[in-house]
């Protein structure tokens, strides 16, 4: 009967003993959970008591709140840095996974890629899916190491293996563009529709363009819609330009000029020169807005703030044909110069013309030969309008030795010299 009673009290004991570190595992549980939710505030409730006793995963994940900010967590990254040391210590994959981004990236701590490359090691070494990706993306890059795409297809494989969207992201791309060993673009296509399918908008908006360019697959319009769709209602603005252009060109669905403006709108927003360049040309012809030559103008002039060439000579059209404002030659010519400085062919060989012509300009047949010359060296979207007939015409002005200097001319502004007009 003694045994007995021993046996039972033993029994007692040890689920007595168990029975709060089930609860706190249940407890970190939950609180992760919470932070996936967004809901930072709770999140913090329910993990920061846990850290505080030394829980190395509940100390991971307070600093990757702190981290992170937001909800009424204030972004702090010396205490996450704090919290992410205290769980290394413990040797915990997610804080030594989270040291090692912030030494990467400095925050909290001075920039230092080689100690990053070694925490990520470190945690990569237990199996880390998010540890194994950056090591990859370091090898890529040659941060903190030598680069090498043959590593960091090696590591990416290991996070993909695990189902890191970001991991099968990049191998993908890596195996399409046959960077660290050979090409293997079935595979490539795969992963990168597994890692889109998690929702990761860089790998649907590559399988866009894969199907919009028949790179890798049977070129499919349809699907590139779709595709860039997924990636663009995420905020993803290279899909959003490009999802309007399959608007405006009627690729893989209705021609629709409303809605190519509109996903123009979302990209132009982002800060996409391109998209912003292209709501001024909707502006200027009425296509999909109603005509409005001022509207053209502010996105134009946004674009040219970004430093875009077909900015600066939409900018100078404007002026030259004389739309929404007084034709003005003079300050048309000073925009297709910012332009053709930028090599945008069609600016150089209107000033070709205006040197040709005398037109805001001083006639000079030297300059304006070199300038279609370089037009045409440059011009490799067949953008020109009859550029040899051109050449040709304004070849008959110059004397044999205005055609050699105007030849000299033109090369050393193709070997990059500096364009230096009159």
């Amino acid at each position: 009967m003694a045994d007995k009673t021993k046996r039972s009290w033993f029994g007692r004991t040890v689920l007595a003993a168990v029975m709060p570190v089930a609860a706190q595992a249940q407890t970190v549980q939950d609180g992760m959970a919470a932070f996936e939710q967004g809901d930072y505030t709770h999140a913090l409730e329910l993990l920061l008591p846990l850290a505080e006793q030394g829980d190395a995963e509940a100390q991971c994940q307070v600093g990757r709140l702190y981290y992170r900010g937001g909800d009424g967590v204030p972004q702090s990254f010396d205490d996450s840095v704090a919290w992410a040391k205290k769980s290394a210590e413990q040797n915990n994959p997610c804080g030594l996974n989270s040291l090692g981004v912030s030494y990467r990236f400095g925050q909290g701590v001075d920039p230092d890629a080689k100690t990053a490359f070694d925490y990520f090691t470190r945690a990569a070494a237990q199996g880390f899916d998010k540890a194994q990706f950056s090591l990859g993306n370091m090898h890529e890059l040659g941060e903190g190491t030598a680069q090498s795409d043959a590593e960091a297809r090696a590591w990416y494989r290991k996070a993909a293996e695990q189902g890191n969207a970001m991991g099968q992201y990049r191998l993908g791309i890596l195996l399409l563009e046959g960077r660290g060993g050979e090409a293997a673009p079935e595979e490539a296509q795969q992963l990168l529709r597994a890692s889109a399918e998690q929702g990761l908008a860089d790998a649907q908006y590559s399988l866009g363009w894969m199907a919009n360019h028949g790179v890798g697959v049977k070129q499919d319009h349809g699907q590139a819609l779709e595709w860039y769709r997924l990636a663009a209602e995420q905020g993803y603005a290279p899909a959003q330009i490009n999802l309007g252009n399959l608007y405006a060109e009627g690729l893989g669905t209705s021609q629709d000029d409303e809605k190519a403006v509109g996903w123009y709108y979302e990209a132009a927003r982002n800060g996409v020169p391109a998209a912003q360049v292209n709501m001024g040309k909707h502006y200027a012809l009425g296509r999909g807005v109603q005509q409005d030559f001022d509207e053209a103008m502010v996105w134009y002039q946004q674009a040219a703030e970004y430093g875009e060439p077909v900015a600066y000579l939409n900018v100078g059209l404007l002026y030259e044909n004389g739309q929404g404002r007084p034709a003005d030659p003079a300050e048309a010519a000073r925009w297709y110069r910012a332009a053709a400085e930028r090599g945008e062919p069609r600016s150089l060989a209107k000033l070709a013309h205006f040197y040709a012509e005398g037109i805001s300009v001083t006639p000079d047949p030297v300059t304006a030969w070199a300038l279609q010359d370089t037009a045409m060296a440059y011009d490799r979207d067949g953008a020109l309008d009859a550029p040899e007939e051109r050449l040709m015409q304004m070849g008959q002005q110059l004397a044999p030795q205005q055609k050699g200097e105007a030849k000299a001319l033109a090369q050393s502004w193709q070997n990059g010299e500096e364009l230096v007009l009159p």
